[in-house]
């Protein structure tokens, strides 16, 4: 039974996963484009502004530290790294087969059914939905334990 849990629990924790994984990769091409950007600093005044005599507004830019950027981008990676694992942990998906494992991820990973609709779509009442499901995490718990 605690082995079943678990599983449910790595389930869920897939969607989180690889939406975060997601977020940091975004996270990591902006860092990315920081550094590039940190070689081109200057702001180029077109050639109206330059021969213009009203004062030109002032850009206040932040500095940004390059071993900054770089200690960000290697700890986003690093984070990366550690939701990968988290995924890879779930390599007991591959033993179901593919209903079963189809079953499971409509309910736990894509999240936009319920579970009537999903019990309904693969021939089940609600209650035989679930008693299938733990029967197959009871059987893969006792032929991995």
């Amino acid at each position: 039974m605690a082995r079943e849990l678990q599983i449910l629990n790595d389930l869920r924790s897939l969607n989180y996963c690889c939406h975060r994984i997601i977020e940091l990769n975004q996270q990591l091409e902006v860092i990315n484009h920081q550094k590039l950007g940190l070689s081109h600093a200057n702001v180029h005044l077109t050639r109206e502004q330059e021969q213009s005599t009203l004062p030109m507004p002032k850009y206040e830019h932040e500095y940004i530290s390059p071993l900054g950027l770089m200690e960000k981008a290697e700890r986003v990676e690093r984070e990366i790294q550690y939701y990968q694992k988290r995924i890879y942990e779930c390599r007991w998906l591959e033993l179901l087969n593919i209903r079963d494992r189809n079953i499971l991820f409509d309910l736990y990973v894509v999240g936009d059914m319920t579970f009537n609709a999903v019990a309904e779509k693969y021939g089940y009442t609600r209650p035989g939905l679930w008693k299938h499901i733990r029967n197959e995490l009871n059987e893969l718990s006792t032929s991995n334990a």
